[in-house]
């Protein structure tokens, strides 16, 4: 088992992330149910098949309060304002208060969901991430960020808001389907390339699941304590948190694009072509060596996540929906590129002719 410890500027927000084999198991060793009123756990339609009654046994042994869950169907999809407000009216059925503690069980949908949903109602409820998924374990559950996508607008409605505790417990990984669990290995590889070049050549050498248990653990903390790095330097965004953009904003308009189709990309898949994208941005301009670039793309195949964006689509596109993007700022796109492997630069301005240039080479 690992602990990572996360300390922010706010003396409130530290709280911990647990990563071991079987540690919902031991919630209750982590969670101190005291003062807590009732507990409510959002969950998706896939998680509480397998872990739902498995969590709610092992809080019963040391809670006697009320214990509540909202399950919604699973999907990018639901992850929205409808599903928001039908689990508002859920809590107040329930009569929620302030002392009543949401539990997030799932991936990074559940969790920016659920979180959400959490620290808005009654201006606030504590909430724990326990995440099932890589992709949740890596990033979506840590960093503070919640919310829920405006139509095909990505994460367009959220807010900031720490957990009180994160697990991830890496055997609730054996349950996923490859194709899931791979594309989480995505954001690992993002924290390698804007943070540790040692890190992302281990990392790169095979896919994530012919790692073993032990060194899978270790991937998973590096990568939480990169991000958690990081996310204490700059919590709100405005600075140092934009390298954790890098493949995001190509990765979010592919993403978006393949909401309409009828296999839409995951996250990290998206993320992983966006990351070619950026990185073919960067060595463009001159940023990379063509070396630096050839790595990145190998090493994104290899573990096997796409560099390609498979659909049809055309460059123009693409290019102008990169201006829908919540991050830029005042209709100009600041990109966040590669300076070398591990090392990232935010709010790069780059020419119209090589973002095209990029665009039509993951096409």
């Amino acid at each position: 088992m690992k602990k990572v410890n996360i300390s922010l500027q706010h003396v409130s927000k530290h709280y911990s992330v647990i990563i071991g084999e079987h540690s919902i198991g031991q919630l209750t060793h982590h969670i101190k149910f005291d003062r807590v009123t009732q507990i409510y756990i959002i969950t998706d339609s896939h998680v509480a098949t397998h872990y739902l009654e498995p969590v709610i046994s092992t809080i019963k042994k040391s809670f006697d309060g009320a214990i509540h869950s909202y399950t919604f169907d699973a999907g990018e999809k639901n992850k929205n304002l409808s599903t928001v407000e039908k689990i508002y009216s859920d809590m107040a059925e329930k009569k929620l208060d302030r002392k009543s503690l949401v539990i997030n069980l799932g991936g990074g949908v559940v969790t920016d969901l659920g979180g959400f949903a959490a620290s808005t109602y009654l201006r606030g409820l504590p909430f724990v991430n326990i995440s099932t998924t890589l992709e949740g374990m890596v990033d979506a559950s840590v960093g503070g960020k919640t919310g829920v996508n405006l139509g095909n607008k990505k994460n367009y409605v959220g807010v900031f808001a720490q957990p009180k505790l994160v697990i991830a417990d890496i055997s609730t990984l054996s349950t996923l389907p490859k194709r899931t669990l791979i594309q989480g290995y995505a954001e690992v590889i993002k924290h390698g390339l804007i943070a540790d070049k040692t890190y992302f050549a281990q990392v790169a050498e095979k896919p994530f699941t012919d790692f073993n248990h032990d060194k899978q653990i270790e991937i998973i903390a590096r990568s939480v304590e990169i991000k958690a790095e990081i996310v204490r330097q700059d919590e709100y965004e405005s600075s140092t948190r934009k390298l954790l953009n890098f493949g995001h904003t190509v990765g979010h308009v592919l993403e978006s694009l393949s909401f309409s189709s009828s296999d839409p990309l995951y996250h990290g898949e998206a993320v992983a072509i966006g990351m070619v994208a950026e990185a073919k941005i960067a060595q463009l301009s001159g940023m990379i060596s063509d070396k630096d670039f050839n790595t990145i793309e190998i090493a994104i195949k290899r573990v096997g996540l796409p560099v390609k964006y498979q659909q049809s689509t055309s460059v123009d596109t693409i290019y102008d929906l990169l201006f829908t993007d919540k991050k830029n700022s005042g209709g100009k796109i600041k990109w966040t590129l590669l300076s070398s492997i591990g090392q990232g630069e935010e709010n790069v301005s780059i020419g119209e002719s090589l973002v095209r240039k990029a665009i039509e080479y993951i096409l």
